[in-house]
């Protein structure tokens, strides 16, 4: 029996900055080209939190293969922090586990970056999350000389 297809979302947290529609589109046509299934999770975490998948869609090459035009995020974004509240971190792991992620890419700073941590955590390897650095404030603790994506 063939194993079933990986499913990666994305989502993208805090303030917009240049590059985000480009990661979106990358990611979304490499996953595809891999064989995964790409789901885009709208507004960052803030509606997984409410414990809901309601605002999230599948996406596609064609619909993405050329937003890298664009400004702004695709997926739209939030400030919405799971790690505040314990029950908001359960909340948004129940979501992704009943979406069948099985991998997840954050976009963001370091607010995203450590809800992105403390998520894959929680998960105990149920879900692969990697995080995208994205900062127009080049405040995350990268080694000197790598400004994130955003900054310049």
């Amino acid at each position: 029996m063939p194993s079933p297809r990986a499913t990666v979302g994305i989502l993208v947290g805090g303030g917009p900055a240049p590059g985000i529609n480009s990661v979106i589109s990358a990611v979304t046509i490499r996953s595809i080209l891999g064989g995964c299934d790409v789901v885009g999770i709208i507004d960052g975490f803030k509606w997984l939190m409410e414990d809901s998948e309601s605002r999230v869609r599948p996406l596609s090459i064609e619909e993405v293969s050329r937003i890298h035009f664009r400004g702004g995020s695709y997926l739209g974004t939030s400030r919405a922090n799971p790690t505040k509240k314990a029950e908001s971190l359960a909340k948004v792991l129940s979501s992704l586990m009943r979406l069948g992620l099985t991998r997840l890419v954050t976009i963001g700073g370091d607010d995203t970056a450590f809800s992105s941590l403390k998520l894959e955590e929680q998960a105990a390897g149920r879900i692969q999350v990697v995080h995208v650095p994205k900062t127009i404030d080049n405040d995350l603790d990268l080694p000197y000389g790598i400004p994130t994506f955003g900054f310049q």
